[in-house]
């Protein structure tokens, strides 16, 4: 019925559509499979590259982090680099 808001498609068998199967010229398919095979490979090596990258970055942010000195130790070395150094005290007997 035209205008009802709906829209019929037919059935299709999966089965018959898969017995047919897609008849592929023998050029066709070689370029399919090559650029299949090139697409994985790239992802396997984009996915090597920023495994790479991740780990560069923390073991970059490691040794940043151990290589200075926190808040806690800065105030530790300052105070006893600005400790004067006193003389030797004696004592008097009374």
């Amino acid at each position: 019925m035209i205008g009802d808001g709906f829209v019929t498609l037919p059935i299709l068998d999966i089965e018959e559509i898969m017995a047919e199967g897609i008849d592929l010229p023998p050029t066709v398919a070689q370029s399919m499979l090559t650029e299949t095979s090139g697409n994985i490979q790239a992802n396997n090596r984009e996915g090597r590259n920023t495994f790479t990258l991740a780990s560069g970055a923390l073991q970059a942010g490691v040794a940043k982090t151990l290589n200075e000195l926190g808040p806690v130790e800065s105030r530790a070395v300052s105070g006893v680099m600005a400790t004067p150094v006193a003389s030797p005290t004696t004592q008097q007997g009374g």
